[in-house]
């Protein structure tokens, strides 16, 4: 499954919602709740910061095994990489699981390494012990220890297609749900809880030649940090990331279309697309080509370019005449 592993990490942080400062409220936000009712106004006292938000939540920027080399790993990716982590042990489980009656399931516990336990109910639809589109594990943390956090709440992940060597090797292909339900991962100084689900899709060919993409209604996540509590929503937000040989190393190359409401830019939404993919090579801590357009109230618009694998151009057009008023170049780590 190690394979399996390098593959479904690659978007490790691809909804990780990473809180920037500010914000309060609940800490279970609802998946379901509706858009802001109003775009938040980009101007030239907030445009860093809400780019800065708005490429921070985004898959392409911050997992070290994505697009940018040693970036930190927020508490906040814990629980993708457990999602992560669940999708790729289900075929196996439903292949292991013991012959039932069609449409019976399965109920078992299985310790967590580190302590706590997972409560596993598998259903294998058809009863052949093959990893079919509809089988399904729902799974439920009791103080379960995973990367050095603990978690409580619920996960189900619910299988489109599964094919190929998941034990043995490449090639596989693996499509799935997941759906969070108030999961939280509880370390020494941050509480994070999700809710709202999510596609994943993996083909891997070999360890540089694969893809995975995201599609999401709506996903919510909210961080409590030293008593402040921030909040991101997703929604109608597709990313993907594409692993290519190239030389002796690879190529990373990612995409994104969706908006972010966040508690950051007061519960206001923004709108994030990338006309033109970023792209990191592996000996680059950033990516060095790539454009994101960052879409606001009134037609406000940020334009994000990475002009190097050191330095990225911000531009601003602040009352959506078409012309980029206000710019300023600053290094990749200011903003990530």
């Amino acid at each position: 499954m190690l394979k399996v592993r390098l593959a479904l990490t690659l978007v490790a942080a691809s909804t990780i919602l990473v809180a920037c400062g500010g914000g309060g409220g609940d800490d279970s936000p609802s998946p379901n709740t509706p858009l802001a009712a109003t775009q938040a106004p980009i101007t030239s006292a907030n445009y860093v910061a809400v780019t800065q938000e708005a490429l921070s939540s985004n898959a392409f920027l911050l997992d070290a095994t994505s697009l940018v080399v040693g970036a930190q790993v927020s508490d906040s990716s814990t629980l993708i990489r457990f999602g992560q982590s669940q999708l790729s042990k289900t075929p196996g489980r439903i292949a292991n699981a013991s012959v039932q009656a069609v449409g019976a399931t399965q109920t078992f516990t299985e310790q967590c390494a580190g302590g706590g336990t997972l409560t596993i109910v598998d259903n294998d639809r058809n009863g052949n012990q093959q990893a079919d589109a509809g089988d399904s594990v729902s799974l439920t943390a009791n103080n379960c220890s995973f990367d050095g956090e603990v978690l409580n709440g619920q996960l189900s992940v619910t299988l489109n297609s599964a094919t190929g060597n998941f034990e043995s090797g490449y090639p596989y292909t693996l499509s799935g749900v997941l759906s969070f339900q108030n999961l939280t991962a509880q370390s020494a100084t941050t509480r994070v809880v999700a809710n709202g689900s999510m596609t994943m899709t993996v083909d891997a060919r070999s360890d540089f030649n694969q893809s995975v993409a995201l599609a999401i209604d709506s996903f919510a996540v909210s961080r409590t940090y030293a008593g402040v509590t921030s909040s991101q929503t997703l929604t109608k937000y597709n990313t993907s990331l594409k692993v290519s040989p190239t030389g002796s190393g690879a190529d990373w190359t990612s995409s994104v279309r969706g908006i972010l409401t966040s508690s950051t830019i007061d519960s206001k939404s923004v709108s994030i697309d990338t006309p033109l993919s970023f792209v990191r090579s592996g000996n680059q801590a950033y990516p060095a080509s790539g454009q994101a357009i960052i879409l606001g109230a009134a037609g406000s618009k940020v334009q994000v370019t990475a002009i190097s694998s050191t330095t990225v151009k911000i531009d601003l057009d602040a009352d959506g005449n078409g012309t980029y008023e206000t710019s300023v170049n600053k290094v990749w780590s200011e903003i990530l």
